[in-house]
């Protein structure tokens, strides 16, 4: 077993897992570290090329990574069968198997279910090569989408559940006739975040047989919670799972939060020759970290001497991706130089860069396609019957002033089907008309889906002029401004009813984006993993 394990150790990377669900074009990164308590290298997110050609309906060639593949990576896990914790390293793979097809929507019921099976495979070597660690769970996973949400509910196979842990004293095998082990979660995808949490329960019992001999048996408890979410510019998932041990002369109690984490940085390179066609370019950088942390609460005598708290932590290699180099000269020393370079490189702003006109007032259809592109929303290429002469071009059902003959049609198609765009009272969009600084920050905070955070709108506002601002957008301000995307002036406003520059749109999308590479990366991983329950 051991040698067969250091061969497929040598096995690249590669392969992505992709749902049968066709309510999300996001990756399904759920479980990508197991329940078990490790930690495994991050899926790098879709590079900006893979998207723009996914938005073109152009498809990648078959190298790489594909659909239906297993993911094999990068594995690390403690293990605390024997008392001292043991860290093992080596591979996981995931392999989404045959799915079960999933059955058309319930008559009259407003949700959708189905089943998939996805298998989980573990092989690891401890530090000193002795000791083996193999594990096979494979997971009927029964699933409800209602509206933005899914329920996932894990059913163990215990038929083709194997586990052992091979030592040079005897090798503990799982009894999967008297273990258990439940995972249920919930998902909600908002435009722009899919945001889940989920709760584990097992009961594992292991004998120890030596020699073909049982000796002993003992049993591992496991009750622990777990969140994540993935956007288009980062990604995360941690748990927070207590552990028991119940051994026959011993036994052992301890908290395990492992983490992990993906995102996409935004680099500017200077050229060094001076005699190019181009100063420099910006590029992304894609980095992923994984953290795994113990804490021991009660432990056995033999035990004494080890520390209480320990870490390990894996660092996955970067992947760049060249950004086109725009001239932008024209704007040098403008305010706003650095956020719409920016903007443009990443092709959320498109077009000819010399006709953007910085202090220009943004429209609510430039500004609500712009975001769109910022969070990745997916759109659809709309295909509609032409005009008769003389007649105006098909319109959207909810607004009727946005017809399919403007470029810009499927991605307002798109804001509206995803809840974010809102008209005026008359049914119409508007589309050529300035967007207000309150009406883009309410659209801003609808794409997060993060509304709920907000405060009370009667709660005094930090901002002098927060009479202006309207009772319907209160809140969606006040979330802005607790997540650092927006600030007050140097005189404490917020010009609410103001029509938004686009040099300004320009700012708010990149600390959209800061937010969504760093803020939200910030708080799911560094400071959940810190918390002690």
């Amino acid at each position: 077993m051991k040698k067969h394990f250091l061969t497929a150790f040598i096995v690249s990377i590669v392969a992505v897992l992709v749902l049968p669900l066709a309510v999300s074009a996001r990756t399904h990164r759920i479980g990508d570290m197991g329940f078990h308590g490790g930690i495994s290298e991050a899926r790098h997110l879709p590079r900006t090329l893979e998207t723009i050609m996914l938005e073109q309906g152009v498809t990648a060639g078959r190298g790489g990574r594909g659909r239906g593949q297993n993911i094999e990576m990068a594995y690390s896990e403690f293990v605390f069968i024997a008392g001292n914790p043991m860290l093992f390293e080596g591979i996981k793979t995931v392999s989404p198997g045959l799915p079960v097809p999933a059955t058309a929507p319930v008559p009259d019921a407003g949700y959708t279910v189905g089943t998939f099976r996805v298998e989980h495979h573990v092989d690891a070597l401890d530090e000193t090569g002795e000791f083996f660690l193999g594990r096979t769970m494979i997971f009927d996973v029964q699933y409800r989408v209602e509206g933005t949400q899914v329920i996932y509910t894990y059913i163990l196979d215990r038929n083709n559940w194997e586990e052992f842990i091979d030592t040079p004293d005897g090798t503990f095998f799982l009894d999967p006739v008297h273990s258990s082990f439940v995972i249920s979660i919930i998902e909600d995808r908002t435009p722009a975040i899919s945001f889940y949490r989920g709760d584990i329960s097992a009961r594992l019992v292991y004998d120890l047989v030596v020699d073909g001999d049982f000796i002993s048996s003992t049993t591992i408890e496991k009750n622990g919670e777990f969140y994540g979410f993935s956007t288009a510019w980062s990604a995360t998932e941690t748990h927070i799972t207590n552990v028991s041990i119940i051994a026959e002369d011993w036994a052992l109690q301890y908290q395990i939060r492992p983490s992990v984490a993906v995102n996409k940085e935004l680099q500017f390179v200077r050229n060094i020759p001076t005699q190019i066609s181009f100063e420099g370019n910006f590029r992304e950088l894609h980095q992923s970290v994984a953290g795994l942390r113990y804490d021991i609460f009660i432990r056995p005598n033999f035990m004494w001497d080890v520390p209480t708290t320990g870490t390990h932590s894996m660092v996955t290699d970067n992947i760049f991706e060249q950004l086109p180099a725009h001239d932008l000269s024209f704007l040098r020393g403008h305010p706003a130089e650095d956020d719409i370079h920016r903007l443009f490189a990443m092709q959320i702003l498109q077009g000819d860069p010399r006709f953007f006109v910085p202090n220009q007032a943004i429209t609510r259809g430039q500004f609500l396609t712009a975001l769109a592109r910022a969070i990745k929303l997916p759109v659809e290429e709309v295909t509609l019957p032409r005009a008769r002469r003389g007649q105006q071009p098909a319109a959207l059902t909810l607004f009727s002033d946005v017809t399919s003959d403007r470029p810009e049609f499927r991605y307002i198609q798109a804001i509206q089907r995803a809840g974010i765009a809102f008209g005026r009272a008359d049914g119409k969009f508007y589309f050529d008309y300035p967007i207000s600084r309150q009406e883009a920050i309410v659209t801003t905070i609808r794409a997060l889906g993060l509304t709920n955070l907000g405060l009370n709108p009667t709660v005094i506002s930090p901002f002098t002029d927060s009479n202006d601002i309207g009772y319907w957008a209160m809140r969606d301000v006040n979330v802005a401004l607790m997540l650092d995307i927006i600030a007050p002036d140097t005189e404490g406003r917020f010009h609410p009813r103001r029509a938004m520059s686009k040099a300004e749109a320009a700012a708010l999308f990149n600390h959209l984006l800061e937010y969504m590479r760093n803020g939200i990366v910030r708080h799911y991983s560094e400071q959940m993993v810190n918390i002690t329950h």
